[in-house]
């Protein structure tokens, strides 16, 4: 059976929520997006941006699997995919990563999201220094 190596960087990062989603997801451990920003539009995203990388964590899923997430993320209108390159256990990657459509500014999430993001991150032992480093940016676009 094909499978997919997938990276998440937000709620997808969480295992019990993963594994109702994914039960077949097999949960490779911490891994980093290279090249790319973290940042908040109500959800997680990333931007390309050469000079930093992005924490997260690198699935391997089934075809199924990619379809729960397909329309859990509103492929494609809502977020869009790619295939890029991520650094896992000191090999580079290649792996799905979702990203918003063009346009969508940055905003503060909700609570119960972020508290779904934070806990994946945990789960994991990531640091969660992109995550406040974003919270700040999205509030600063309010002012």
């Amino acid at each position: 059976m094909k499978t997919y190596l997938y990276f998440a960087y937000g709620m997808n990062t969480n295992v019990d929520s993963m594994g109702h989603r994914c039960p077949a997801a097999l949960d490779l451990g911490p891994a980093t997006l290279l090249n790319h920003r973290y940042r908040f539009s109500r959800h997680a995203d990333v931007l390309t941006d050469p000079n930093t990388n992005v924490e997260g964590v690198l699935w391997d899923i089934t075809k199924d699997c990619l379809e729960s997430l397909d329309i859990l993320e509103g492929y494609p209108s809502y977020y869009d995919r790619k295939v890029a390159t991520v650094m896992h256990r000191g090999v580079l990657k290649e792996a799905l990563v979702y990203f918003m459509q063009p346009g969508l500014n940055d905003a503060l999430p909700g609570q119960s999201y972020l508290d779904m993001v934070l806990t994946g991150f945990y789960e994991h032992g990531i640091s969660t220094v992109q995550i406040e480093q974003a919270l700040v940016q999205a509030e600063l676009s309010y002012d």
